[in-house]
């Protein structure tokens, strides 16, 4: 019979998953980013055309819109009125999405969106929000696309020294629909007119919004490279704090992007810093156990081993009894690939006494059997039989795995007979 926490340990660790669902999550948003520019380019004339075309040269003209004798602009009044059908149409098409008839209440927000232009890119703006995230939810695409391509219209005729308020809010707008290189481009504009302003703050809070919508969206390694750009403003302004911090986060992305020997330059930058400052020691042993991490994921079980013992004893020292007991466990599963099985018990019976200070019965059950399958390894059924029994009495004490461990005792004790 396997041992239960044996088998636990084959599953890929939650950091590793986290890893692997980053990759596959980068792989979708590239494919669905270029999907969504490629359906926007080939919009259907029949549907890109009629929606952006001026509403006030329809022939005929739309119900809600006034019709005066003359050609004029629309008077306050007239706009007031037109402000007020298109909210009870607005209200109209989201009690068909809520009824789940999403069909007819896609052309209704069309018309709705359409008109509203006439009230100002701010009213337009609000509509496409709110419209685009019922379609988001429910993947109408091509319907995204058509606002997006809208949205592009608007931008062209904006400029960063007028219009900075209305060109954050369309960075928004293109979250929304889902058109993230488009939200990156204004918020790097942005970004470059505080520079160049002397806003240092503006442009700090722009190059964070970036960074944090390129992570959100799985892009990666674009993430990282802001990231460095926050880093290099730190150090600029001797601001350790932030340093720190964008640090940790440049090397966050850097590992979700695969990059994991960039992750440890950067963490190595960290460490030393940490080590500076005696108030920051309690940060080591955690950061050393991920250094470990990304060592070992690039296979190199040398460094790694050094990596885990030093976070190992560094977690000791500060009374961090979870980061030491991963160390251990981590370390222990390298000398078992390595077949140190000397090694493994030794590291086991060190876990022992970290699991005992923390007070944790089914942490000492869980490395009573790791004993018992190293002692079986290295051909002493005595002491694995001692191992199994100790684990047993705890095994009892918590209800747990009982039949696993009389299992594995009565086996060794049919063998030995």
């Amino acid at each position: 019979m396997l041992s239960p926490f044996f088998n636990r340990r084959l599953l890929p660790s939650a950091k590793h998953r986290r890893r692997w669902i980053g990759a596959l999550s980068l792989a979708i948003a590239l494919t669905l980013t270029s999907t969504a520019r490629a359906l926007a380019q080939a919009l259907p004339p029949a549907v890109r055309f009629p929606f952006l075309a001026d509403p006030l040269q329809d022939t005929p003209l739309d119900p809600l819109l006034p019709r005066p004798v003359v050609s004029r602009p629309l008077s306050p009044l007239e706009l007031y009125a037109l402000e007020q059908d298109l909210d009870q149409l607005a209200l109209e098409a989201e009690a068909l999405a809520k009824a789940g008839n999403l069909d007819e209440a896609r052309p209704m927000w069309q018309r709705e969106i359409r008109l509203r232009r006439l009230l100002g890119p701010e009213a337009e703006l609000a509509a496409i929000d709110r419209v685009g995230q019922w379609l988001r939810d429910s993947n109408a695409t091509q319907d995204l696309q058509l606002y997006a391509v809208r949205l592009n219209e608007i931008r062209a005729e904006l400029t960063l020294t007028e219009d900075r308020a209305l060109l954050e809010r369309m960075a928004t707008t293109y979250v929304v629909l889902g058109d993230v290189d488009a939200a990156a481009e204004i918020r790097r504009d942005l970004a470059a007119a505080a520079l160049a302003a002397g806003d240092g703050a503006e442009y700090r809070r722009q190059l964070e919004i970036l960074a944090v919508l390129r992570a959100d969206w799985f892009y990666f390694p674009e993430a990282a490279e802001v990231y460095g750009e926050l880093v290099a403003l730190a150090q600029n302004e001797a601001n350790r704090d932030d340093e720190l911090r964008y640090l940790g986060l440049q090397a966050d992305n850097l590992e979700q992007a695969q990059d994991f020997a960039g992750a440890i330059a950067l963490q190595q930058r960290q460490l030393t810093l940490y080590q500076s400052d005696e108030s920051l020691w309690p940060q080591i042993a955690p950061l050393q156990h991920r250094i470990a991490n990304n060592y070992r994921t690039l296979g190199d079980l040398d460094i790694a081993a050094r990596q885990y013992q030093a976070a190992y004893t560094n977690a000791i020292e500060q009374q961090q009894i979870e980061v030491a007991a991963n160390a251990i466990n981590d370390l222990a599963d390298i000398y078992k690939t390595l077949g140190r099985w000397t090694d493994v018990g030794y590291l086991y019976e060190q876990l022992l006494v970290v699991e005992q200070q923390a007070h944790s019965a089914y942490g000492m059950m869980a490395a009573y059997d790791e004993l018992g399958q190293v002692h079986e390894q290295l051909g002493s059924t005595p002491m694995a039989l001692a191992a199994y029994r100790e684990g047993l009495v705890l095994a009892r004490v918590l209800g747990t795995h009982q039949d696993y461990f009389e299992a594995q005792i009565a086996r060794l004790t049919g063998e030995a007979s």
